[in-house]
This record gives structure tokens, C-alpha cells and sequence, in this order.
């Protein structure tokens, strides 16, 4: 059940012996939040504004914690039972998030629960169900962004990626400046239908605010004449513009991409990878979606973990909270993901057994591969990255995986001649996969020549044992 309340100012009652801004009406399930509920109930009218008909709706979602969604639709309704000029009415919809499954709240802009008019006096009934209103839909932001073209399509890219951004704390929420506001409702619905709708469940928003610079959502929208004061990227609807905003991010690229092509399918792809996660939000739930994109895009994505020397933890961090299994992705396709992310790396690896831990097979061999894909491709990313416990383990696979290992010949000889040890142990992992079929005679040769001459020359310049000495230990 979702609570519902109003909010106006209104004359004395017997329940309220003060007059003046209050709760007129509220519902059983709001009444122990209305402490939570009254700082989200303001309204300032636009600066230098006299007549309240055409003042904008301010359509708000909040999350004031985790537990908690709210959604308030306030308007101005001009005098206040005393004749005093700036009264407005807020109607408030209180629920918890799991009462907006499959919903995105933006949805709720026209919805049948909206009153016209404050209650007085009078207790409001809880809501069964929150119903979304017709007018939002994905239709409509298809009809904006096929409206708009090419400028429309980059304006959602840099609109996506800031949205992203604050979601994951990374930067501060970006702010819409139009003087209609259903434009603003447009483009708060463009973001949300790129999102899988949990996520989107965590996008706070307003259409309207006169002071932007003092709100903490995630989009925010104000009027030509306010958006100045804005500190955050600002993005100008009238006529899309974008200056100092972020540069698209390839999530965003991919996402925006999708949505302005008519691909729902890929977005349906994307939400069925991020809900077999956690139903989390904030950097998580953000990363986890970035890491979706990645192993749906067709390039595999640019990479979108942080320094090159956690690349690959990185990696593995994100595909493991996307529960692999359970969204049924193919393994071929994160080895192809993994191949495009390592292929920038050029720190070392490190510990490249515990790193994968985390993974189940058979994607744990499918990162693998694709690793080993990645530094078959660049002589310099195997000087970088192979330092002597990669090399080690990855020198192992000629015992545990041959087939991995044979198939990056040149990988294979770079390990082998610089995993700890001395070079004989090498030549039979080299032998062992000549005797498999997997290594034809001419590799075999030039591997274990290789070898042979990296061999440090002041053990090939040993003297032999002396059979005075005592026979020589059996060779293996």
C-alpha cells in the first residue's frame, strides 16, 4: 500500500489550531512520515512572476533512503485563505520502492492519483497499487529523438553519461533549462527508458525547481531565466546544447544509441544482465550496467574500468556481480569482452589465479582466453603485463589447460622463457604439447631453440660431472 498526503496553506482547524502551511489531508501509511515528507513539499514561483496560470509543475521523485520512494506533484494556486499571494498545493505519494517494480516513476507524470484540488479535514485512503498515466511512454521519447536527429542523439549520449555520473557519485547531478516544461518531461524520460528499471528506480528528478544550485537530484529542471545559477552541467533544451558538458561515455553511447534506433531488444538484453545482479544502486548498480553494455556492444566496448594496472580485477569484479549464469550470456562473448578491455593494459598482472577466483567456469576460462587473446596481439602488452608470477601461472596452463596455451603460440614462448625456473622444465611443457598435436614441428623447433639459447651461459659452460664423482642423477 502506498500513503498519500496534501500539503497547502490553510485557515485553522480543529485538528490544527494554527493556520498557515500544513498537512490538510493524509493517508494511514504516510502519517509516520511526515517529517520525511515536509522538507519535499516546497515551491518557489520563478523570479519576478505575478499570475500563477502557466507556472510550471514541479513533478518531483525523491529517495530519501533506502526504503523509501517519494513522488510529490506541486503547482502554484496563487492566494492563501488570507488573501496573501504564493500559496501552492503539493499532493504527495509515499511508498516503498518495491511498490514501483516495473515502473519508472517518470511514468507516474499524469497519473489517475494526481487531486486537482487540497483535501480539508478529511483522511486520504491508502493506494492499493501505484498506476502510471498514459502520456509518458518510450513512443514519445522515439518521437522527440526521431524529431531531433543527429543533434537530439548526442544531446541523450552527454544528457546518459552525466546521469551516470551522479548515480555513481562520481560527479553532480546535470540540470535541464527549458521554458516548456513537458520538454524537460521528455528528456527525464529519455534517461530513464535507457535505463534497466531498477536502476531507473534510482533516478531522482524534479521538472521544476527556481534554485538549482541547491538541489542534490540526479536531473533537474528549471527555466531559461533561473538555469544560470546552475553549477553542474547544464543542458539548454530550447535548442540542444551541451557546452562544458561531459563527452559521451561508451555505456551512454551504447545505451542512447540503442533507445534513438528503435533497438529495445538491446535494452531488454542490457536490464536482463543487470537484474541477475544485486538489486543495488549507486556505484555498483552503475558499474554493473557499464560492464552489461560492454559485453553487449559489438566492439566489446573501449573499457570502462579505472587504471590500467586493475583492468583485469576490475574486469573480474563487474562480470562476477553480474551473475553470469543466471542472465545466460554465452561465454564466447565475454571472452571476446575481456580480449578488447586487457588489450590497453600495461601494468603487470600480478596474481592471475587469485584474480579470477571469483568466476565460475566456465567463464573464469573464457576471461582466460580472452586474455590470452589480448597479449597475443602486442609483444609490448606482454613486456608490460607478464611479470614473473603471470608468467608462472600462465606457463602452468601447458599442464592444466594445453589447448589456452597453444592456441597464443607467441605468449606461450614469451612465458615459458620468463616463468621462474630454469629452462628444462619449459622444453617438457614445450614437448608436451608438440607430442598433443597442438604445436606443429617448425613451433617446436624454434620454441625450444629459444629456450636452449636463453639458457644463462655460465650453466652451458659448466663442466660435466666426473664419473669419479659418481654417476650423474637420472634425467627426467
Amino acid at each position: 500500500m502506498a500513503g498519500q498526503a496534501h500539503y497547502t496553506s490553510a485557515p485553522p482547524s480543529a485538528g490544527a489550531p494554527h493556520g498557515g502551511f500544513r498537512f490538510t489531508a493524509v493517508s494511514p501509511a504516510a502519517r509516520p512520515a511526515l517529517d520525511v515528507l515536509r522538507p519535499l513539499t516546497a515551491y518557489a514561483r520563478p523570479p519576478g512572476a505575478e499570475d500563477h496560470h502557466g507556472f510550471p509543475v514541479a513533478f518531483a521523485y525523491d529517495r530519501p533512503d533506502e526504503d523509501t520512494a517519494v513522488l510529490t506533484r506541486t503547482r502554484l494556486t496563487g492566494r492563501d485563505y488570507t488573501g496573501r499571494w504564493g500559496n501552492h498545493f503539493c499532493h504527495v505519494l509515499y511508498a516503498a520502492p518495491g511498490e514501483l517494480a516495473g515502473l519508472r516513476p517518470v511514468e507516474l507524470w499524469d497519473a489517475p492519483h494526481w487531486a486537482a484540488e487540497p483535501a480539508h479535514g478529511d483522511d486520504l485512503p491508502d493506494l492499493p497499487q501505484l498506476v502510471p498515466g498514459s502520456a509518458v511512454g518510450p513512443d514519445r521519447v522515439s518521437r522527440v529523438l526521431a524529431g531531433l536527429g543527429e543533434p537530439g542523439a548526442r544531446l541523450l549520449q552527454r544528457l546518459l553519461t552525466a546521469a551516470l555520473r551522479a548515480l555513481a557519485g562520481e560527479g553532480p547531478g546535470a540540470v535541464l533549462v527549458s521554458g516548456d516544461p513537458d520538454r524537460i518531461v521528455d528528456w527525464i524520460a529519455a534517461v530513464s527508458y535507457t535505463l534497466p528499471a531498477g536502476l531507473a528506480a534510482r533516478l531522482t528528478f524534479t521538472t521544476y525547481t527556481a534554485r538549482p544550485q541547491d538541489g542534490d537530484r540526479h536531473l533537474t529542471g528549471t527555466r531559461p531565466e533561473t538555469g544560470e545559477r546552475a553549477p553542474g552541467p547544464v543542458f539548454h533544451l530550447d535548442r540542444p546544447a551541451w557546452d562544458g558538458c561531459p563527452e559521451p561515455s561508451p555505456a551512454a553511447r551504447f545505451l542512447a544509441d540503442a533507445l534513438g534506433d528503435g533497438r529495445l531488444d538491446v535494452l531488454d538484453a542490457v536490464a536482463d544482465l543487470w537484474d541477475a545482479g544485486h538489486a543495488d544502486g549507486g556505484e555498483a548498480g552503475v558499474r554493473r550496467l557499464r560492464t552489461g553494455c560492454e559485453l553487449l556492444a559489438p566492439d566489446g566496448g573501449t573499457g570502462t574500468a579505472g587504471g590500467d594496472g586493475s583492468r583485469l580485477a576490475d574486469l573480474v569484479r563487474a562480470v562476477a556481480e553480474l551473475r553470469l549464469q543466471a542472465a545466460g550470456l554465452a561465454p564466447d562473448r565475454l571472452r571476446e569482452t575481456a580480449a578488447h578491455r586487457l588489450a590497453g593494459g600495461t601494468a603487470p598482472l600480478g596474481d592471475v589465479r587469485a584474480t579470477l577466483a571469483p568466476l565460475p567456469e566456465p567463464y573464469r576460462s573464457a576471461v582466460l582466453a580472452g586474455l590470452l587473446d589480448a597479449l597475443e596481439t602486442s609483444a609490448a602488452l606482454r613486456a608490460d603485463a607478464l611479470d614473473a608470477r603471470a608468467c608462472a601461472f600462465l606457463a602452468s596452463l601447458a599442464d592444466e589447460a594445453p589447448d589456452l596455451l597453444a592456441a597464443a603460440p607467441a605468449t606461450a614462448l614469451h612465458v615459458l622463457r620468463h616463468a621462474p625456473g630454469e629452462p628444462r622444465p619449459a622444453a617438457l611443457r614445450v614437448l608436451r604439447l608438440h607430442r598433443r598435436g597442438l604445436w606443429d614441428d617448425t613451433e617446436t623447433c624454434d620454441v625450444l631453440y629459444d629456450l636452449l639459447r636463453a639458457e644463462p651461459a655460465a650453466k652451458r659452460r659448466a663442466p660435466r660431472r666426473s664419473w669419479r664423482r659418481g654417476p650423474a642423477p637420472e634425467e627426467g
